[in-house]
């Protein structure tokens, strides 16, 4: 069957394939006219002003949603407003979304990872808004801050056309895909890339520990020897820090000499004691 929006072709699919996946056009802000064949923008006649928002984010929400025909302003108009959307950003709040209605009700929302493969779950990263409320209140978590306008894009949808939204657990991953490219790439390609994302960063960064200073008489971790357990006797030969052998039996390098019993001293000069030698002192003569 030949697929048709805003008068012009967009594509040809298996009738029966269509009529599978047909109740992802409500998802992406479309629906099919049953009278003329033809798919049609789900959101005309909608207004949602929203405030707080950056001027490129709010553009950016603006052609996400441009194909549903909805209306997005910054400043309240003659329009009649669907509801109002005042956008906060806070540094450390315990979830990425933190959605309040009139009535006080908070809603906190973690959005799935793109590596799922449920369709239900990652067509609008799980975030699920079916509260209908005059006014909202959406609080980001500032780290995510680049996912902001898709986020808002789906809670728009969210809001604008939950009741409409079907079960999506008999569609595969690989039916969602061949749907984005047959059929939604050609009414917004924008929205369309970021369907098909399988990869996208983590919304959780990992905390990262604080670096110790070691004191410099530690041994830095590149200088240290891993020391390997084995069956045999450890080898002696080396330490641990692979320095000089200690053999514990090590001679000493002193000066060495033979004990002779008969060396003569050095030092004093000795006399050999002779009992025959003639008497040099003067003796006194005897009385005869």
């Amino acid at each position: 069957m030949i697929l048709t929006f805003g008068g012009k072709q967009i594509g040809q699919v298996d009738t029966n394939f269509f009529q599978h996946i047909k109740p992802l056009l409500n998802y992406w802000g479309l629906q099919w006219n049953e009278n003329y064949d033809e798919i049609e923008p789900a959101l005309y006649g909608q207004c949602y002003v929203i405030s707080g928002l950056e001027q490129r984010d709010l553009e950016s929400v603006k052609k996400l949603l441009k194909h549903t025909d909805v209306t997005i302003e910054e400043n309240p108009s003659g329009v009649n407003i669907t509801a109002t959307i005042s956008v906060s950003f806070v540094a450390d709040q315990p979830v990425p979304i933190i959605v309040q209605t009139e009535n006080s009700k908070l809603l906190y929302i973690t959005p799935a990872e793109n590596t799922e493969n449920a369709v239900q779950n990652i067509i609008h990263k799980n975030i699920l808004c079916k509260r209908k409320s005059n006014h909202y209140s959406f609080s980001f978590r500032w780290r995510e801050k680049e996912y902001i306008p898709e986020w808002i894009t789906y809670l728009i949808l969210q809001i604008g056309l939950s009741k409409t939204f079907s079960s999506l657990a008999s569609i595969s991953f690989g039916e969602f895909q061949t749907g984005i490219n047959h059929i939604l790439r050609s009414i917004n390609p924008t929205l369309a890339d970021l369907q098909c994302e399988r990869e996208t960063k983590k919304m959780k960064k990992p905390k990262i520990e604080p670096e110790l200073k070691v004191p410099d008489t530690f041994i830095a971790a590149q200088q240290l020897i891993p020391v390997r357990s084995s069956p045999a006797t450890v080898s002696r030969n080396k330490n641990l820090h692979n320095g000089p052998a200690i053999n514990p039996f090590k001679n000493i390098q002193i000066p060495e000499s033979t004990i002779n019993p008969f060396k003569q001293k050095q030092g004093k000069t000795s006399t050999a004691i002779n009992p025959f030698q003639p008497n040099t002192y003067t003796t006194r003569s005897s009385k005869e």
